[in-house]
């Protein structure tokens, strides 16, 4: 079912619970044109309404863009998976082989560094990291143990797992999201440094988010926000950074327990503070935190109200050259695209698409969503680019 459109997907859910239009439509509060509208993918349904539906349904938010259940693992969709996943259950007293020789720490925060890197500016992040990934974790995990917990050990493989559980995400593995932040956070507690704490805070919050806890991420996120303020009158852009990134979680996770309103007080006040003390260009421990980011924020949080004009006006004032991330470039265009679907305003999601394709090619193999957006596409191209739509549609494996 991954490779479904959000249409198909909720008439096959409604059909299995044997729930007419009618009855779906009553209980999601929205009206039986506008549901058989996004069964037959002519509309795409805002983000609150999916929701709707998927309450209603009884599945999760996830599985109806398409995403495989936590629950079912059968066939990765990344052969590297498999490996990463051997990896995260690879423990010392199961090995039968020697491992070999292990690099030293220096070598091997070096290496991390490396993926740290690569995943923020690779248009190629998912091959370069996903090919070193299961070898670092599985190093990482020795050099704890050899090291016997130093700090400098515990520090890499928690900063490692960290990078984990960004990769994971886009790979659909909200169960291994959960498992890779859970011991980043542990391992940054045996350092006992705040900084590491609160990144691996951070982390884990969007771990929960990805596997729809919305309200233990807000608890999570604020928590850890409040235990960086005593530390920010003498604090430093890293300081700054994390406070932020973390304010940030708790704006989308307020906003999916159904309070926007205090998402947007977040991101304008305290959020939009904390970036302009750091400005942009920065990326400490993965947030990427910034004015920037909290102007992609600003826009995310309008389209999922479904205010649609608010969200492009806020897109046009949004400058993605001033961040090096390309996660950040493409997920702004993305949602932009996203905008223009809700319009049905399909040359402009094409152009947008495309854009984020020259960034990084690899996002259109993983990103489910994205993917239901060119199948939409597909139907629905005007005949002037049909054409050129089925040939993009192509190259993501879209077409048999």
């Amino acid at each position: 079912m991954p490779d479904m459109p959000t249409g198909a997907l909720v008439r096959l859910y409604r059909i299995q619970r044997r729930m007419s239009t009618v009855s779906l439509a009553t209980h999601a509060g929205i009206t039986v044109r506008y549901l058989e509208m996004i069964e037959a993918d002519s509309k795409t349904p805002s983000v609150p309404v999916l929701r709707k539906l998927a309450k209603v349904l009884g599945v999760r938010t996830s599985a109806l863009v398409g995403e495989a259940p936590s629950e079912d693992h059968e066939g990765p969709v990344n052969p590297r998976l498999a490996e990463v996943e051997r990896a995260l259950f690879t423990y010392r007293s199961l090995a039968l082989t020697d491992p070999g020789q292990l690099p030293t720490l220096e070598e091997l925060g070096d290496q991390i560094g490396a993926v740290q890197t690569a995943w923020c500016i690779s248009p190629n992040k998912y091959s370069d990291v996903l090919r070193v990934l299961p070898d670092l974790i599985v190093n990482s995990e020795r050099a704890v143990h050899e090291s016997e917990r130093s700090i400098t050990a515990c520090r890499q493989v928690s900063e490692l797992y960290q990078v984990a559980r960004a990769v994971l995400k886009y790979l659909g593995r909200a169960d291994l999201c959960g498992l890779v932040s859970d011991r980043a956070m542990r391992y940054a507690e045996e350092t006992e440094d705040p900084l590491l704490i609160a990144a691996a805070t951070w982390s884990l919050g969007h771990a929960m988010l990805s596997d729809d806890m919305p309200a233990g991420a807000l608890s999570l996120a604020m928590k850890g926000s409040e235990a960086l303020e005593p530390l920010l009158p003498d604090g430093t852009p890293e300081h700054f950074s994390l406070y932020g990134g973390l304010l940030l979680v708790a704006t989308l996770a307020s906003l999916r327990t159904g309070d926007p309103w205090r998402a947007r007080e977040l991101l304008r006040g305290p959020a939009r503070e904390a970036a302009l003390r750091v400005g942009d260009g920065h990326n400490y421990h993965g947030t990427v935190f910034g004015p920037t980011n909290v102007g992609i924020h600003m826009v995310r949080v309008e389209y999922e109200c479904g205010e649609i004009s608010e969200a492009l006006r806020l897109a046009d004032d949004v400058d993605i050259t001033k961040t090096a991330s390309l996660e950040r470039k493409i997920s702004l265009l993305y949602k932009v695209a996203q905008c223009y679907e809700c319009r049905s305003n399909d040359a402009a999601v094409f152009v947008h698409l495309k854009m984020a394709e020259r960034l990084c090619p690899e996002d259109f193999q993983h990103r489910q969503d994205v993917r239901s957006m060119v199948r939409t596409l597909v139907k629905r191209a005007k005949p002037s680019y049909a054409g050129e739509v089925r040939e993009f549609a192509g190259r993501i494996g879209l077409l048999d």
